[in-house]
């Protein structure tokens, strides 16, 4: 039979489910049979109850708790005159009482659990690094997308305005009433090409050039009408991506007695007088200069 001290920490071992074996077949046994052995585990039971909420459910592997009692239990020595002291009472040299002692279970459990959780933490983090790099290669495809999609959409709006000249071009030469003006290529490339389509029975012109290169920068392309001897400017354009450009001019009658047209280049936002240099010029009837 065993004595109070003796009873009351294998009951205590048992509240905590770290025994096993003969020992735990003993607690059982008493459990069973002793009235003193059942109230000491009803009082330890009440306290141990709390320990799943402390540490959040998470409970240390059953081999690793068994070693720690193991080596508890191992360490013990019974006097043979004197004996041993409650299970809690060894934790009086500290100053702790029964309390004390779970709450020194508390903190076994809350350091298990503060292993796992940086453990999963170590993972999440892994996870969102690979997801950032995942993120940042999608946006790298995104704005590599976007770049083709704009040069697309500005080789179709290109397109579109070539389509938009040469629809007024034709709607000009359909006319038997115009007449056709070459303009002399009075500039360094051979390929490009100018001239105006005059409506007599409208008075009204059309100017287009072919082939010609974008201005450079800081400059403009400027078309000139020469009327009752002064230069009258009609419009600064720039050219589409093939180099053409086609500017429609209703009425000529406001404009005076028209001798000829020019193409000058200019500062950017045109000139009051052509100054720059000439890259077109003929003469309202047809003659060249």
């Amino acid at each position: 039979m065993k004595n109070r001290a003796e009873l009351e920490e294998l009951i205590s071992i048992y509240a905590l489910g770290a025994l096993d074996g003969e020992e735990l077949q003993e607690a059982e046994g008493l459990l069973a049979s002793s009235p003193e052995a059942q109230e000491l585990f009803r009082e330890y039971q009440d306290v141990t109850s709390y320990l799943p909420y402390a540490s959040k459910g998470l409970m240390p592997d059953p081999a690793l708790r068994r070693r720690i009692v193991d080596e508890i239990l191992a360490a013990r020595e019974y006097p043979t005159e004197e004996a041993p002291p409650p299970f809690w009472k060894r934790f009086q040299q500290l100053g702790l009482t029964l309390g004390g002692a779970v709450a020194v279970g508390l903190i076994l459990f809350l350091f298990i659990s503060n292993q796992s959780l940086n453990q999963k933490l170590g993972v999440e983090n892994t996870r969102i690094s690979e997801l950032g790099e995942k993120i940042t290669d999608q946006e790298s495809i995104i704005n590599s997308l976007k770049s083709v999609i704009a040069e697309k959409e500005s080789e179709i709006g290109d397109l579109k305005q070539v389509y938009a000249n040469l629809d007024e071009l034709t709607e000009f030469l359909e006319d038997p009433n115009v007449v056709v003006i070459q303009l002399s290529n009075m500039h360094s490339n051979p390929d490009a090409g100018g001239g105006v389509l005059w409506d007599k029975d409208d008075n009204e012109a059309l100017f287009y050039c072919l082939d010609l290169q974008n201005a450079p920068e800081g400059k403009t392309y400027q078309w000139w009408v020469k009327a009752d001897g002064v230069h009258k400017s009609i419009a600064v354009f720039k050219v589409d991506g093939k180099g053409s450009s086609v500017i429609r001019l209703k009425s000529l009658s406001d404009l005076g007695e028209i001798e000829k047209y020019s193409v000058t280049l200019e500062t950017a936002g045109g000139a009051d007088q052509p100054t720059g240099k000439m890259y077109f010029a003929g003469d309202h009837r047809g003659s060249s200069l």
